[in-house]
């Protein structure tokens, strides 16, 4: 019997005679609900078969029925391919055609209405299996009792429906022959095609199979031959070695008779070896006794350095503190000569005193510990005698005679006094060259043809640097425009004076020239103190010169302060194909440091008188500034004196 759906569909078609295109959609989505009741908006062929219980269609005939309505066929229906296939079914019921548009089985179908109408069940039986006949179902259906059932009550109930039922049951009929012939071509397929594949496997089986006894019988062949070339190396290596054991039968035969030489003259060796074992005995008692005398020597030596490390030190302390003492008396006798040249002025053109700088302070120190007291009288003295000479005759000229011999100056950098700005009556005296062919203290101007001018500005730049990076030589590039190749390390200190024109002002560079040794190092350090610039110079093809830049800087920062201008010089440009240090390193830590930084050639003269410019313009704008600084305050000072009064 048909599903209580079917038979629903069946009363209310009685009812209404006929249903409109709304209702069926709804019975439609009644069924696509049955097979979806987990709501995935799709329904596959197990879905489908929820529906086996509902309509008059076994199984197989269902899963053709999904066949036929999966017309993408990829394996499930949406609601609305399900609903545009499966309406059909229904309107097979619904339709009513005339009979002049019915295809034949349907006309004989409906003639079998009436007469089946008067029979009873076995001719309605018959009249069933005729119909089935007619459409080539008998085969089709596996249980064709339930659609009997359904046709005879269409037929009995519903009689104008029957001609629609019959109607599907014939294209159901035909779809799932069609079905059924599709998949027997599939099967067919299928089976041909792993028959062919089973072929292709065999034969493919077969060309390894030949393959491989191919290549067995190649490596056979190669073996056999390998073999045999094995052999014949190895009866050629028996046949050498041999030969070979029959030479060293040969050669035991003479090594035995050696021995047996030998052995003779071992009892002669043995009595060499006591006499040998002996001397070597008295050997190594006396070279025990040497080495105990030489790390007796070596301790006596060692404190002997560590007692000259002393003296040194302390040498070296005495020598500045003597430098400092002989400067002081210096700076004395000086502002005397100033004082006594005040009056003669007016009536007399100024001569220009120089000093004698031809000795280094470590050449100066020995004569000047000895010399010192005694040397000090007699300046004083003789500065006495001729103060009061000059007051006799009436003039402030002072008209002493010259001392036996010349005091040699020691240099020190707090002295404020240029010796050409000194104006006296004394003569020039000749200056000795030092020991490496260049005189110390020199003063020179970029005017050469006039005299000297008194400059407007005075500045003290000291030159630091390790040594042999050329400190000495751009100092006399600066000052005389000349490079000496076979220049000597600097002993202590030197310096030179140049007058360049700064902005239209007459600016005095004081560069003192300073040893780079390690040894030098303390007495270089005072000579920060009241230096206005410092230079610090490294050698660019040299890469440790620039490595000991930063203690420089160090030493400077711990003497001078953080204010004062410092500059970054890299000497030797004209050796630039033996360039260690590059420019960009230069002149990152020339800004990592707040300095102002120049490549330069004491050489060829590349930079030298630029950087110095440079130098010395920084210099003169921050002297302006301080001055205008001191000015301001004094401003404010004398106005706050006024307020108060």
């Amino acid at each position: 019997c048909p599903g209580p759906l079917s038979s629903a569909l069946l009363q209310e078609s009685s009812e209404s005679g006929d249903m409109d295109q709304n209702t069926i959609l709804e019975k439609t989505h009644e069924f696509f609900q049955m097979c979806d009741i987990e709501n995935k908006g799709f329904i596959n062929r197990r879905d489908m078969q929820r529906l086996n219980g509902e309509l008059p269609l076994s199984a197989d005939e269902l899963e053709n029925v999904f066949d036929t309505l999966d017309s993408d066929s990829n394996g499930y229906l949406t609601l609305s391919e399900f609903s545009s296939g499966f309406s059909m079914f229904i309107y097979s019921f619904m339709e009513e055609k005339n009979p002049c548009e019915s295809p034949p089985e349907i006309l004989y179908q409906t003639q079998w209405e009436e007469s089946l109408g008067k029979g009873d069940e076995d001719e309605e039986e018959k009249h069933f299996c005729m119909l089935m006949e007619s459409l080539g179902a008998n085969s089709v259906f596996e249980d064709p009792a339930e659609v009997r059932s359904l046709w005879a009550q269409l037929r009995r109930d519903e009689p104008h429906l029957l001609s629609n039922f019959e109607d599907f049951l014939a294209r159901v009929t035909s779809q799932i022959k069609d079905a059924n012939q599709e998949r027997r071509e599939m099967e067919s397929a299928l089976k041909r095609k792993a028959a062919t594949h089973d072929d292709e496997i065999q034969r493919l089986y077969e060309e390894m199979e030949q393959q491989i006894k191919n290549e067995k019988d190649r490596i056979v062949l190669q073996d056999y031959e390998r073999f045999l070339s094995r052999s014949q190396d190895l009866e050629q290596q028996l046949s050498s070695k041999e030969r070979e054991l029959e030479q060293l039968f040969q050669k035991q035969r003479r090594l035995e008779h050696q021995c047996h030489e030998l052995h003779s003259e071992q009892h002669v060796t043995k009595v060499e070896n006591v006499k040998l074992k002996q001397v070597n005995d008295e050997l190594a008692q006396e070279l025990e006794r040497t080495s105990q005398e030489l790390i007796m020597a070596q301790d006596q030596l060692s404190l002997l350095q560590e007692q000259s490390t002393r003296l040194h030190e302390e040498k070296e302390m005495e020598i500045y503190r003597l430098t400092e003492g002989l400067q002081r008396e210096r700076a004395n006798q000086i502002k005397l000569n100033m004082s006594l040249s005040g009056c003669q002025v007016k009536h007399k053109p100024p001569l220009y005193i120089t000093f004698d700088l031809s000795c280094s302070i470590t050449t100066v120190c020995c004569n000047a510990f000895f010399l010192k007291k005694k040397k000090s009288e007699d300046q004083e003295e003789q500065t006495s005698n001729c103060v009061r000479q000059n007051l006799a005759n009436g003039s402030c000229q002072p008209s002493c005679p010259k001392t036996g011999g010349h005091l040699q100056r020691i240099i020190s950098i707090e002295e404020d006094h240029l010796p050409h700005l000194l104006q006296n009556n004394y003569l020039k005296r000749e200056t000795p060259t030092s020991p490496r062919g260049q005189p110390v203290g020199k003063e020179t101007s970029l005017n050469e043809e006039g005299g000297p001018s008194s400059p407007d500005r005075l500045f003290k730049i000291v030159l630091v640097g390790n040594s042999s990076v050329g400190k000495t030589s751009l100092l006399r590039r600066f000052c005389d425009d000349c490079f000496h190749p076979g220049t000597s390390a600097t002993v202590g200190i030197d310096y030179s004076v140049k007058t360049i024109t700064v902005d239209n002002i007459q600016v005095a560079l004081q560069m003192w020239d300073t040893a780079g040794q390690e040894r030098y190092r303390s007495i270089t350090k005072q000579f920060f103190r009241k230096a206005d610039g410092v230079i610090v110079m490294y050698d660019i093809t040299i890469e440790q010169s620039f490595t000991s830049v930063r203690q420089w800087l160090t030493s400077v920062k711990e003497s001078a302060g953080d204010d004062i201008p410092t500059m970054l010089l890299g000497n030797k440009t004209d050796k630039d194909l033996e360039r260690q240090v590059q420019k960009g390193l230069g002149e990152r830590l020339a800004k990592d440091c707040q300095m102002t930084f120049y490549e330069c050639s004491a050489y060829s003269g590349h930079n030298v008188v630029e950087s110095m410019v440079h130098l010395a313009r920084i210099l003169k704008e921050q002297e302006d500034r301080e001055k205008e600084k001191t000015i301001q305050l004094d401003s404010v000072s004398s106005e706050k004196k006024r307020s108060c009064c």
